[in-house]
């Protein structure tokens, strides 16, 4: 028997639902995916340039002529300590020899992010997208339409191989936090499954890290206690975590002992927001390239928006002057839209409204919020303006162009060079 005919074993004898009741669980054996894609902004520039597959590949532009951080590096960068994040500068001194990309800022990861999302909801309707390149899918009872979660999984993958053309990892466990936990630990293009019954042995060795939730402070906190593993946290004293971390140190007692009851929570908006950022190359004050940049922006948090059918009232920006000060500032428009045109109007007006001598901008952020599902039919107000009904028909025709032809295939006049 195979490693993962043996771990397919303790799902079909049930043992999924070992130690749920702590939490008062459903009595349904629950089976989650964490599906994590591998390397996810470098490896969709890698599919664009095959001739740099194996090669350090850092996305997030040429440390000499642009600011800013690493968006995304590949797997032969990592083992230089390239990670993302970290200040371009510092990425050219751990591997100066690595290749350096600007990245897309025409929508290009959304638009393959969406197309990796619709896979997954062939799979199961329960998918909880938890940033642009993973999502749990909980696919208890899909066994008769796909088989077990093994086969489940590897069809999964195969498909998204496939259809995209990209590597993703994959763990499987009766809940999110050890499926989390499992896509990390063979990556890349790995298949891990995590039953309830094998947790405590899995965990018992793992650095307190490793476990999503625990971030570097609060494993300094437990490092001063004596805390190094996750065996170690799982058999620490409930009462003197509790007095340590507060309410945090029940969440820590059940997370050593890898039981979690939070459901994947998939619902017809799954995202409360779309937003798009762009640090800029050089510092702007100029109001023409000002409205540039943000037509831009809206243009592709419209471009998703009308992707996933829905609108949004509350329009938000966010500025980033040269001296690094950030402001945010939003504005609830009378009627739910998705157009660009209507969304760059009031983020114009936001930005630029801030008054004359308006300081050096080095960043900007277009988002909407308060989304809601697209209206069968839309309420118009009076009176109706002949041109804005007019490019609310070229809308869909834009976006069907983009979608043959890439998202930097079309774009507004006024946009054009900012993208």
């Amino acid at each position: 028997m195979t490693k993962i005919e043996s771990q397919q074993a303790r799902f079909d004898a049930g043992s999924l639902d070992e130690g749920q009741t702590v939490r008062r669980t459903p009595e349904r054996k629950r089976v989650i995916l964490h599906v994590d894609m591998d390397a996810f902004f470098a490896s969709v520039e890698l599919k664009e340039r095959p001739w740099l597959e194996g090669k350090p590949v850092v996305v997030g532009g040429d440390p000499q002529k642009r600011r800013g951080v690493v968006t995304a590096a590949s797997y032969a960068a990592r083992h230089y300590g390239v990670s993302a994040g970290m200040p371009l500068v510092t990425a050219k001194r751990l591997c100066p020899h690595a290749v350096f990309l600007l990245g897309s800022y025409d929508g290009k990861y959304e638009c393959v992010s969406s197309r990796i999302r619709e896979i997954f909801y062939r799979f199961t309707p329960a998918v909880e997208p938890c940033s642009i390149d993973e999502a749990f899918l909980d696919i208890s009872g899909c066994e008769r339409l796909f088989g077990p979660p093994t086969e489940l999984a590897v069809k999964l993958k195969e498909r998204i191989r496939d259809e995209v053309g990209l590597s993703c990892s994959v763990g499987i466990a009766p809940n999110k936090l050890l499926a989390k936990l499992a896509s990390s630990l063979n990556k890349p293009d790995g298949l891990t499954i995590i039953s309830q019954e094998s947790a405590r042995e899995t965990l018992e060795s793992l650095n307190v890290e490793k476990l999503c939730g625990i971030g570097d402070k609060t494993a300094g906190c437990l490092s001063n206690l004596g805390i190094h593993t996750l065996g170690q946290l799982a058999s620490y004293p409930l009462e003197v975590l509790k007095g340590r971390f507060g309410k945090t140190g029940q969440w820590l007692h059940w997370a050593g002992q890898g039981i979690d009851s939070t459901p994947v929570f998939s619902d017809s908006v799954a995202e409360k927001s779309m937003s798009h950022e762009r640090t800029l190359g050089r510092d702007i004050g100029d109001p023409a390239e000002i409205h540039s940049v943000l037509l831009g922006l809206s243009s592709m948090v419209a471009r998703r928006m009308r992707e996933r059918a829905v609108i949004g009232q509350t329009i938000n920006v966010k500025i980033r002057f040269f001296d690094f000060v950030t402001i945010t500032r939003s504005e609830t428009i009378p009627q739910p839209t998705d157009s660009e045109h209507e969304m760059v109007k009031v983020a114009a007006r936001l930005v630029l409204g801030l008054g004359p001598g308006i300081r050096k901008i080095r960043l900007l952020g277009v988002g909407v919020s308060r989304l809601t599902e697209q209206a069968q039919s839309r309420q118009t107000c009076l009176p109706i303006a002949p041109f804005l009904d007019k490019r609310r028909q070229v809308y869909p025709v834009m976006d069907r162009i983009r979608d043959r032809f890439g998202e930097s295939a079309l774009a507004w006049a006024g946009a054009w060079g900012t993208l």
